[in-house]
């Protein structure tokens, strides 16, 4: 609710503003995520920020990310981004690293989108940016957010329960950590056939910050492909679980049953958006 009242004050307001500053911090980099899907094709900076520190504390770096933040705004950027620190980064590759450290975010995989020289000197842009441009302004809020998200602990054994997960309608997607390039304990298997015979998509990522779900290299991985898992690819798990509410919910709104339910959503979620996912497909 919080995310669409933004979207709304954005979608209302695209013709009288250049470009718009959100502040936030602890779920920023699924925010971003959820802007960039949320608002499709917009074209101008939409740039969120926050603090580590309040603004009313000493040594705050509130004040400097807020000046940052609406500069960034005033730049060549068509695209969702976290002004933070000394960087400017991509929305759809964000992740929160730093509790405490100034510079607290990071895309990984990704070269940051701008720069802070120094707050005289403004902001050095990198080309790989998404620039603005001419758009018709869409907007989608309808997120199906029935969602679960198992991130394993290697040895654990909640075996039962997850099995009840896959047989709920109260899940409509799952997402799966995979270890490494997207290896799946065997254990978890008999979790993803339940799940691909309700009807529910199984997405795995990598629990690594670098790197990709590429299940085809070992037969941990290409054991939860043949049980019917689908590879996440680089996706950060920040923007897949928005991603995934938002696929479903455009399912839903299409009005799409069955196979050709699955086969959408899918296709959405593995097609690459606003630099979301970075490489082509896993090796099979």
């Amino acid at each position: 609710k919080d995310r669409t009242d933004i979207v709304r004050i954005i979608y209302d307001n695209v013709s009288n503003y250049d470009g718009f500053v959100v502040h936030g911090t602890d779920t920023m980099a699924e925010t971003a995520a959820a802007l960039t899907y949320m608002l499709p094709d917009f074209r101008k900076p939409i740039v969120l920020t926050g603090s580590q520190r309040s603004m009313w504390v000493s040594r705050s770096d509130g004040a400097n990310n807020l000046y940052t933040a609406v500069q960034t705004a005033t730049k060549d950027f068509g695209e969702v981004v976290i002004a933070f620190g000394n960087y400017v980064l991509r929305g759809t590759r964000v992740k929160k690293l730093n509790e405490e450290g100034y510079d607290a975010f990071y895309t990984p995989g990704v070269e940051p989108l701008g720069r802070l020289i120094a707050l005289s000197e403004g902001i050095k842009l990198a080309d790989h940016r998404i620039k603005r441009g001419k758009f018709i302004p869409k907007i989608f809020t309808d997120f199906d957010t029935r969602i679960f998200n198992y991130d394993p602990v290697s040895g654990a054994c909640i075996d039962d329960i997850l099995i009840d997960v896959a047989k709920s309608d109260k899940i409509q997607g799952i997402l799966l950590g995979g270890f490494g390039a997207g290896n799946v304990p065997n254990k978890l298997i008999p979790f993803i056939k339940t799940a691909k015979e309700n009807r529910k998509l199984v997405f795995v990522y990598t629990k690594c910050n670098i790197g990709s779900a590429d299940m085809g290299i070992y037969d941990v991985g290409a054991s939860a492909l043949k049980a019917g898992a689908k590879s996440a690819l680089d996706m950060t798990p920040e923007a897949l679980g928005q991603k995934l509410m938002y696929a479903l919910g455009k399912a839903n709104s299409e009005k799409l049953k069955g196979k050709k339910k699955l086969d959408f959503i899918e296709s959405i979620i593995r097609t690459s958006y606003k630099g979301d996912i970075n490489v082509k497909k896993e090796r099979k």
